[in-house]
């Protein structure tokens, strides 16, 4: 019995010297929680919620990775540099596709970028600019396109890659 009394005296200790990082982990280990049931429920998938970041598992087992504020790390992102400037605010993320948009991009940074693009992805190539929108799109020779937006006022760029049907 006096094992036990010290044994939950120290957990109380603990706790207390820690309380609020662990009360933190807590609510957001419960929240995720929620957060998974909930979407498994409207979709009937499954579901894992890390963070800001939500994977929805396919029976084919197929994912489909949203948010993270990162750089995403599948295969077809392999295919074009990763850009340094700026920061991520959304992704969308899957085997076929990546949609990435970033704010706070210079524009310097952003053509150096367009320039790199341009060397790989010249099949098919489309560009347009205009006082408020740099684009560019183009295929490399393994058949990924890649499509740039670049809107400068905002300082905005959306990046898209996809695997093309062959």
């Amino acid at each position: 019995m006096k094992k036990v009394l010290v044994v939950f005296l120290v957990l109380v200790i603990i706790l207390s010297m820690s309380g609020c990082s662990v009360k933190k982990k807590i609510e957001n280990k419960i929240g995720e929680a929620i957060g998974e049931k909930i979407i498994e429920g409207a979709t009937g998938q499954n579901v894992d919620v890390q963070g800001d970041k939500v994977t929805i598992k396919g029976e084919d087992g197929s994912k489909l990775t949203l948010g993270g504020g990162e750089w995403p790390k599948n295969d077809l992102i392999k295919n074009i540099p990763e850009f340094k400037g700026g920061k991520i605010e959304s992704t969308m993320s899957t085997e076929e596709s990546v949609v990435m948009s970033l704010e706070s991009v210079e524009q310097k940074d952003f053509e150096k970028y367009l320039e790199n693009i341009k060397k790989d992805f010249t099949e098919d190539a489309f560009e347009m600019n205009s006082d408020e929108v740099i684009s560019y799109a183009g295929l490399n020779e393994k058949s990924v396109q890649v499509q740039l937006t670049y809107e400068i006022e905002n300082k905005s760029l959306s990046i898209v890659v996809a695997k093309t049907a062959e």
